[in-house]
């Protein structure tokens, strides 16, 4: 049994499901280089296809949601969500009526949403996409939002448990939340809040507020949250907390429509410092977060967690959920966005064919699901450049060894090699290394290659030999895809100050099994030898506002536009010359 699952929204993504498990995925961003690219992922699905080896006929179907698509309006950052183009015609109106009353024009504003313009909607979009992929409608499945979300993150769980399942973002199909309970077989709904009280628009627009890309940079306030002073964040606090409340069923209220938060924003925090906004929507997000889990829990009696959804993301608050004394076990789902929606269609599709079948996924073990480029490819790449002209080429006996040695000189190093992590987070195969015990690495980093802004914090990727070492992780919460923080250890202090956060020193981190990526285990391991550090400092391999490098190509447009000097292609070694 073939799934094709698709995200044609927000970061377009495509995967394909055999037989229950997931084989390919990869997002539309990789091929294009265009950030969070949106729309029918033709590039990712014409790889999978051919590595693959199959043909669109013989996809038994083809499943997505009914995401909006967004939009490219300048005005509001690139890729933001449609609601501005509707916000935008009625802003004179509520421009004069101020941010309390649009939630007399919720009606208005939900009226999109509606279950009969959704069943349109979808209707539109099978149409869409049968005339797009030349693939019979009657094959393709178009559902909810939040149902693929939930779907994405119960395809990895333990079956033989009970799970309670989260879904929150900033809007999909009409809502922003949902509550589930998936007993290994069935996922029965128990709750769903709609867009209009969402937390996740809510954060978008501080995003927004504070002059970067909603959609894009909201890590960037998470990441600037902790410098600023406890006094003054509790001083604005209550005006936020005032806004939301949470029912006894797990529903979101709020005071007004989140989607035309900037009016309070206008009013409220104009003369608020940047910093403290940032960590007061931060702690609302954290504290909303934690008290609808505690009464879902309360509620349910079901103490296994589950997240799904793009507010998930935000690793702080992850880090609060598994602080909580009611939550036994959590599973986050990697790169939990709406790339995830296809993951989550290719499972839905493959639970709605199996029919009389259990329900039995096969959950992902790692999430290396992309692209690989060849020795051969690697070399004919060389040769066709003529990369020699301006790069010492060595090619390696032992690649691994020669990376470890160069980062034990406080060298960096991009690694290009294997296939392609699949997924927000650079794990290995698509990043730039660095020796996590220099302090001067960020700087280097920051100012030369990476152009971040100087608060923003890097990670490490750890051994799992040494992550009691480095981590304080009392329940035991697995960490391979850089999913939630945790507090460091006075040893990790020492030893990873350049791949913590700098003020509050906490850790997101990547723990590395040789099960899960055996070359990189070993970089890590030698490099362990040679400096007695269990851990790199790990970043993505790209240049500020780019996607991820995928080929040789991409790593090479990134080397040159940046001052990184080694280059690892697969066995081959790259040096500039004149460095």
């Amino acid at each position: 049994m073939y799934i094709l699952g698709l995200n044609i929204g927000h970061n377009a993504t495509a995967a394909l499901l055999k037989d229950g498990k997931i084989i390919r995925c990869v997002s539309e961003e990789r091929f294009t280089r265009i950030k969070n690219h949106h729309g029918v992922p033709y590039k990712s699905i014409q790889w999978i296809m051919q590595d693959a080896g199959i043909k669109l006929n013989e996809i038994d179907s083809i499943v997505l949601d009914d995401q909006y698509q967004v939009i490219n309006d300048p005005k509001f950052g690139r890729n933001f969500f449609q609601a501005y183009t509707e916000k935008s015609k009625a802003r004179n109106i509520f421009s004069y009526l101020g941010y309390k009353y649009p939630k007399a024009f919720s009606k208005y504003y939900s009226f999109k949403n509606s279950q009969l313009q959704r069943e349109e909607d979808r209707e539109k979009i099978k149409r869409d996409i049968s005339k797009a992929l030349d693939f019979p409608s009657d094959k393709i499945v178009v559902t909810d939002h939040h149902l693929m979300h939930a779907f994405a993150t119960i395809g990895n769980l333990d079956k033989k448990k009970e799970w309670i399942v989260f879904t929150l973002d900033g809007e999909g199909s009409g809502l922003c939340a949902s509550v589930n309970v998936f007993d290994g077989k069935s996922l029965k709904v128990i709750s769903q809040s709609s867009k209009t009280a969402s937390i996740g628009y809510f954060y978008g627009i501080a995003t927004l507020y504070l002059g970067m890309k909603p959609l894009e940079h909201e890590f960037k306030v998470m990441g600037l949250a902790p410098y600023a002073k406890k006094e003054n964040v509790d001083k604005i606090y209550s005006r936020l907390r005032s806004l939301f409340n949470i029912d006894s069923n797990g529903v979101f209220h709020s005071k007004f429509s989140m989607p035309f938060a900037d009016h309070f924003f206008t009013r409220e925090m104009k003369y608020v410092r940047f910093d403290t906004i940032s960590a007061a929507v931060q702690r609302l997000t954290e504290e909303l977060c934690c008290e609808w889990i505690e009464k879902m829990i309360k509620k349910t009696g079901v103490h296994n967690v589950a997240l799904g959804g793009g507010v998930f993301m935000n690793v702080k608050t992850n880090k609060k959920i598994s602080e909580l004394a009611s939550v036994e076990k959590l599973f986050v789902m990697p790169s939990c966005g709406d790339e995830s929606n296809a993951m989550g269609a290719c499972w839905y599709g493959y639970k709605l064919l199996s029919k009389e079948v259990d329900f039995t996924p096969v959950p992902i073990k790692d999430l290396y699901l992309g692209p690989e480029y060849d020795e051969r490819y690697v070399e004919n790449f060389i040769k066709k450049n003529r990369i020699y002209k301006n790069y010492i080429i060595k090619k390696s006996k032992n690649i691994n060894k020669d990376i470890a040695e160069l980062l034990a000189k406080g060298e960096i190093v991009a690694r290009c090699s294997g296939k392609s992590e699949w997924g927000a987070r650079a794990l290995g195969n698509r990043s730039i290394l660095a020796n996590p015990v220099h302090p001067d690495t960020i700087r280097i980093l920051n100012e030369t290659i990476k152009d971040r802004d100087f608060w923003m914090p890097f990670t490490p990727s750890m051994l799992d030999k040494f992550e009691k070492k480095y981590i304080l992780n009392p329940k035991k919460i697995d960490s391979p895809y850089m999913a939630i923080t945790f507090d460091s250890t006075p040893l990790a202090q020492q030893k990873l100050p350049a791949a913590m956060h700098p003020y509050d020193f906490t850790i997101r981190p990547q723990i590395v099994t040789k099960e899960f990526n055996k070359d990189y285990y070993e970089i890590i391991e030698h490099f362990s030898k040679l400096t007695g550090t269990g851990a790199v400092l790990n970043t993505s391999f790209n240049l500020h506002g780019e996607p991820n490098v995928l080929t040789p190509e991409d790593a090479l447009h990134t080397v040159e536009n940046s001052s990184l000097k080694y280059l690892a292609l697969g066995e081959y070694l790259l040096e500039k010359k004149n460095f």
